[in-house]
Order: C-alpha cells, then structure tokens, then sequence
C-alpha cells in the first residue's frame, strides 16, 4: 500500500469532554467531521468521555476504596470514552459518513502496566491505514491503552490528548489538532485572571512546563510525544473557525518575552517528614515505593534539624490518598508525618527568563508585597514554583500576571 497520499489528507482532531458533552454537541462535531472529510481530509478522530462521566467514574472507585488502582480501576474510568466514541460514529453514520469506532485494545495502543497513568509504549497503524484507504473514518477512544497482559489501562487524566499526539506521530504526521472549549492558550487561566491574553504560538519547552505546573489545556505527555517526533499540535476551539495556538519548536518563535504565561495548580498537596535519617537510602528508598504507586513527586526540600532532617514534598492532591497508603506502611517509629493540605501552586513559565537576570527578585518581590507566605520553591531555566496557601491563589496569579506585562 502506497501510504504517501494517505499521510498527506490525514489529520488526527481530537475532541474534548466538553465537546462531546451533550448529544447535540456530539451532532455538531460530526458535522465539523464531516466537513474536514468533504473539503478532501481524512480524519482520524479521537475523543474523550462526555464531561464529568470520568469524575462520576472516579468517584464510584473512591466510595469503595479511594487507595485502589489497578486493573479494575483502569476498565472502570475508561468506559466512558467507549460511549462516547459509539455515539460520534452514530451521529456521521446518520450523516453518510462511513465511519468506526476503535477501543484502544482494537486498534493496538500499546503500554506499560502502571495503572491510571501508564506510558504509551508502541501504537500500531496497520488498522488505521487500512480504514484511511477505504476513506472510512476512524473514531478511537481516547486515554486509554492495553498493556502485555491485554489488561485496559489508562493514561492520566487528560491522556487523550496523548492518544491524539500518539496517532499522529506512529503515522508519521506534522501537525495534530485538539479541539477544546476554548479559543487558544491563554497567558493565564481567565477565570482566574479575567486580563489574560491569548497566545498565538509557545514552543514545545514552555507548553511541558506550563501542562507539567497545572494548564489543563493538554496533557503533558503529549508534548513530550509531539516534541520528540515533530507534530506540531493546534489548539483550538471546536465550533469556531479560527486559529487558535500552535505549540512548535522554540526556533520558529521570532521573539520570546521574558515570560511567557502564569500557571497554576489548585489541588496540591504537600507532605512533611520530621527527623527522618540523614542517609540517602532512606530517601531512595521512600521515593522508590511512591514511584511503584505510580505517583509523580513535584518539590522536594530537605533541611537539617537539631535532631535528624526535614523532609518536605508536594504532589498533586489525586496522589494525595496514595502517598498517605505509602507512608503508613514505610515510615518507621520516631518519624512523623505530615500533610498540608489547602495549598496551591502558582509559577511563572517562559524561554525568555534564560537570558533575563532578576525574574526571581520580581517574583518574590510581587508575593512579599501581597503578604503571600511560600511553603516550597522550585526554579529551572523557564520556570519559577511557589507553593502558597490556595486561598491567596488569585491574588498572587493576578499581581505576577500583571508585574511580567501580560495583561491584555
């Protein structure tokens, strides 16, 4: 099969839970199918559960046990994209378009087994070829995955994303699009700060760090994929016909400003252990059980008391139950542990703060104004962290949005 003019029409369009949300809106994103299909596309769909299905999933776990994760976990949370994905192929089949739909285990999206955010390992493409020559449309669930037992699996939340980025890279496209409720990325979530602007174009670094400190606009690991293999994604909204931001790599970006969008992440949780030993071990050791539950450490900070260390560690409040399990299991009598809950982070993200000395000061400095007392801090070339209490949240991302000329 001469797949040259196939790769050439494709274009993976992922659709959100918003998008998908209602019966009507399922209708509307076929018509938009439809269209791309009329205008000489091939699309190849992938979409998210309905909104809040995947949070009535959740918590139909939790009632039972809110520290379970496995493979029942998995099947559970990803039923709803299978509905999802069924009703889109009913509304284009209603339209003429020939169309199927495609749980992950069907069409071989392939990843490790660690439950509710495994990593996609390989995705096979010969069943979608297939469907793209017969101008069928592919419509795929996405989130979720199989792994070597043929278990389901699950990629995170907003793991679609991923799917769509995923897709786009095994077929060896450019560009992917993911359609949203929202017209671009913004400098800072406008509900929270009402004077943000959009943005036309981020590079790959600063979208990983901004998906990485809390923008729910992709999932971080589909930056990652597009980064790595090239597919440039277009954010953009799913009922307007406009542009909306492409995520590209940094050398197509012609100026950088100093910085480039403030993040936040409101459910945060931070853990404190008081006179753990000085060894390393203890600190291998303990990071190595979180890492076996799957959770994702963000800041850590160590200091000397006068009895043994302080060890200080935030994690997003999902992980929260999971570290909680861990540490009744692991720590040892004399070490006492605590959880801050009620925190938030807040982070300034741009390329341009490499080349621009005295960012730190600014940001510290707008928070020492407000009286906003930080709990942990983390710093990289592109990024600023502050763990601060939640409820002085909008005041900080305000007066830093402000301070760094972001304000429309």
């Amino acid at each position: 099969m001469n797949l040259n003019p196939i790769r050439a029409r494709a274009i993976v369009k992922k659709f959100g839970g918003t998008s998908v949300g209602t019966v009507e809106r399922i209708e509307a994103v076929a018509r938009l199918v439809a269209k791309a299909r009329h205008s000489g596309q091939l699309p190849v769909v992938v979409a998210s559960a309905m909104a809040g299905e995947t949070n009535r999933l959740v918590a139909l776990g939790n009632e039972i046990d809110s520290g379970y994760r496995g493979p029942a976990y998995d099947m559970l949370v990803a039923s709803g994209e299978q509905v999802a994905i069924a009703l889109l192929v009913i509304a284009l089949t209603k339209l003429g378009v020939p169309a199927k739909p495609l749980l992950a285990y069907q069409l071989g999206i392939e990843t490790d087994n660690v439950y509710s955010k495994a990593r996609i390992k390989n995705v096979r493409t010969s069943e979608l070829e297939n469907l793209l020559a017969q101008n069928i449309v592919p419509v795929i669930a996405g989130f979720q995955g199989v792994d070597e037992d043929k278990n389901i699996t699950t990629l995170g939340r907003g793991g679609s994303d991923t799917t769509a980025v995923a897709l786009a890279a095994a077929l060896k496209l450019g560009a992917c699009e993911i359609y949203t409720d929202v017209p671009a990325v913004f400098s800072a979530d406008p509900r929270l700060v009402p004077r943000a602007r959009e943005i036309a174009r981020l590079s790959f670094e600063e979208m990983m760090e901004m998906a990485s400190l809390g923008s729910k606009v992709l999932h971080v690991r589909s930056v990652e994929i597009g980064a790595k293999h090239g597919v440039r994604i277009h954010v953009r909204h799913s009922f307007l016909e406009r542009e909306g931001t492409w995520i590209v790599p940094e050398g197509e970006i012609v100026e950088n400003p100093v910085v480039s969008a403030i993040t936040h992440e409101s459910a945060t949780s931070v853990f404190k252990l008081l006179h753990i030993p000085a060894e390393t071990a203890f600190m291998a050791k303990l990071f190595s059980a979180l890492s076996l539950k799957g959770v994702s450490i963000d800041i850590i900070s160590q200091s000397e008391l006068e009895k043994g260390y302080r060890l200080a560690f935030s994690v997003s409040a999902e992980d929260a139950p999971l570290v909680q399990g861990v540490l009744k299991g692991f720590l040892p009598p004399g070490i006492e542990s605590q959880m801050l809950d009620g925190v938030a982070k807040v982070s300034t993200v741009g390329v341009g703060m490499r080349n621009h000395p005295g960012v730190a000061a600014r940001f510290f400095t707008v928070l020492a104004k407000e009286g906003i007392q930080v709990h942990l801090v983390t710093t990289s070339e592109i990024k600023i962290s502050a763990i601060i209490d939640r409820a002085r949240l909008e005041t900080a991302a305000r007066a830093l949005h402000t301070e760094f000329a972001l304000d429309v």
